[in-house]
């Protein structure tokens, strides 16, 4: 497993740790997350300082406690000379979202992680390949890690417990387990496993929306279950065929679902879209091209203006950059400022992740991200955006209480199908 991979599962199992109130036995785990978390909130492609205020607001924004984890993070941060601190801030080098996801490897390596702590690292890989028996995983983990059976069970109920890893009983011998990840790369074959698992009706429908899907790049949950109906859409989401995101702003919530795999034509999708910014990146622009008025800033010509920021030139002044990128501000992936251009003087946007406007541009070009694509988005600046994998858990629990047979009989075919 290389480095970038290593650290997108760090990630990961951080966000889950994050959800429970005891990470005992994962705090190698949790710091090196939360410090790649960090790292990637103030890096930029090129040097920059960070005061202390805006550092502050990144970290909270991160999910970082700025009394009891910041301070420590930094020094961590520190220790592996990614930054340099002064009394007013931090200077960050040159960090990108792949050399960030290197660095919380490097880190978690540097803590003397226990070998249950790698061990989650290789379940959650193997289970993203295909769906896995419990029992054979084991013992594959057992032998490769020294874990005795205790540990091993251990692991197994930590990983179902936090999140690591879901789980379906099969029976009340075998357990599979699978993750969210499944559809991130090598998803061609896994698609056609599903659809063959399905009835034909299903089938059908479920090719048309995915070709749509397609074209498209994104399309509302609303549209979605319009078209797929409730059950087959609980079905496929629970299991990630699909991606949910949902956008916020002060009046609703608005979800859209996506390809897995729609930032993977050049890599692997888990790893460029690790910490979620990209989707947003794309939620954000698309909001820009479809309701934000003209007389604000509405986006005329996308692949310009993601063009014009990839090269590292500020766009502007227009009033709608105040408003519609305060997601993608708290991210840290773009920097609004006073500025002034062509005789004109007011809000200015420069990217500061290049690697993130370049994926939405990728997703843009390969998808046709239109005033169909998204009917149903808020009127009001997005102020709120949570990932997919978050959406993921909320359909899954809710799919698991009416009825776990209902992905059984999929996650089945895709263990034992062919090409995997």
């Amino acid at each position: 497993m290389d480095k970038k991979t290593k650290g997108s599962w760090l990630i990961h199992h951080t966000n889950k740790l994050h959800g429970v109130t005891n990470q005992s036995g994962y705090e190698n785990t949790y710091l090196a997350g939360k410090a790649g978390i960090l790292l990637s909130a103030i890096s930029a492609n090129k040097q920059i300082t960070v005061n202390n205020d805006r550092l502050e607001v990144l970290a909270k924004a991160a999910n970082i406690n700025t009394t009891f984890e910041l301070p420590k993070l930094v020094e961590v941060l520190q220790q592996q000379q990614l930054i340099d601190k002064s009394s007013s801030g931090i200077a960050v080098l040159g960090v990108t979202t792949a050399t960030a996801l290197q660095h919380t490897s490097d880190i978690f390596d540097s803590l003397t992680p226990s070998p249950t702590e790698t061990a989650t690292i290789a379940l959650a890989e193997r289970a993203s390949l295909s769906p896995i028996l419990a029992d054979d995983v084991s013992e594959d983990l057992a032998d490769m890690y020294k874990l005795a059976k205790p540990e091993i069970s251990q692991l197994l109920s930590d990983a179902e417990q936090i999140g690591f890893v879901d789980t379906e009983r099969l029976s009340k011998s075998e357990t599979l387990l699978f993750n969210g990840n499944l559809f991130r790369r090598e998803s061609t074959q896994k698609i056609k496993n599903v659809l063959d698992s399905l009835k034909e009706n299903e089938q059908l429908i479920l090719s048309d929306f995915t070709e749509n899907l397609r074209k498209k790049a994104c399309i509302s949950v609303d549209a979605a279950k319009h078209f797929l109906g409730e059950n087959l859409f609980q079905k496929v989401t629970a299991i990630g065929l699909f991606d949910i995101s949902v956008v916020s702003n002060s009046t609703e919530d608005v979800g859209f679902l996506t390809l897995p795999s729609a930032f993977s034509k050049y890599s692997s999708s888990m790893v460029d879209d690790a910490f979620d910014l990209a989707k947003a990146f794309v939620s954000s622009v698309t909001y820009g091209m479809t309701k934000s008025a003209y007389e604000r800033g509405q986006i005329q010509m996308v692949e310009a203006l993601l063009s014009a920021l990839v090269r590292g030139e500020s766009v502007g002044p227009v009033r709608a950059i105040a408003q519609d990128y305060k997601v993608l501000e708290l991210k840290g992936v773009v920097e609004v400022r006073h500025g002034t251009k062509k005789g004109r003087s007011g809000p200015m946007l420069r990217l500061l992740k290049k690697e993130v406007g370049e994926l939405a541009l990728q997703a843009i070009n390969q998808g046709d991200v239109s005033e169909h694509s998204i009917s149903s988005l808020p009127t009001a600046a997005v102020t709120l955006f949570k990932g997919p994998e978050a959406n993921r858990e909320i359909v899954r629990r809710r799919q698991t209480k009416m009825s776990p047979k209902a992905t059984n009989d999929m996650l089945a075919v895709l263990r034992t199908g062919g090409g995997l």
